[in-house]
């Protein structure tokens, strides 16, 4: 128990350098385009959601944002704004399968959307890993 109890937080811990790197990178435009802040956001977002589920000593089936939200639902509650922003970056980035490519990229106006839904995870994360 007292490994699984590392992994969340590891997770967390992995979540929240994501997520200071967002934050930092709104500084630095010309360095952090919206495709490097989704990224990165993304990146935050799945260490978030892996503390959650591994705190809860479960693993999500995969880790696309999609899985992350169905799979979740089990015991959170998402808000429905929240749970389509999460989905809309699986809308840019449809990379799991070889037969269905797809990348596309964020525009300037999304990357507040980006940062709100990793704000808004991690502020979840953290409720529920009492951080």
């Amino acid at each position: 128990m007292k490994e699984q109890k590392q992994d969340w937080k590891q997770f967390f811990e992995d979540g929240q350098g994501f997520h200071r790197t967002v934050l930092s990178g709104l500084k630095r435009p010309e360095v952090f385009t919206p495709v490097l802040i989704q990224n990165i956001a993304a990146m935050g977002i799945e260490k978030y959601f892996m503390a959650i589920f591994t705190h809860r000593g479960l693993l999500p089936q995969n880790h696309t944002m999609l899985d992350f939200v169905e799979e979740s639902r089990a015991f959170i509650i998402l808000p429905p704004d929240l749970e389509k922003s999460l989905l809309y970056f699986d809308s840019l980035q449809s990379i799991c399968s070889i037969y269905d490519f797809t990348i596309i990229k964020p525009e300037l106006d999304d990357v507040p959307r980006f940062v709100d839904a990793i704000d808004r995870v991690a502020q979840m994360a953290g409720q529920e890993l009492g951080e």
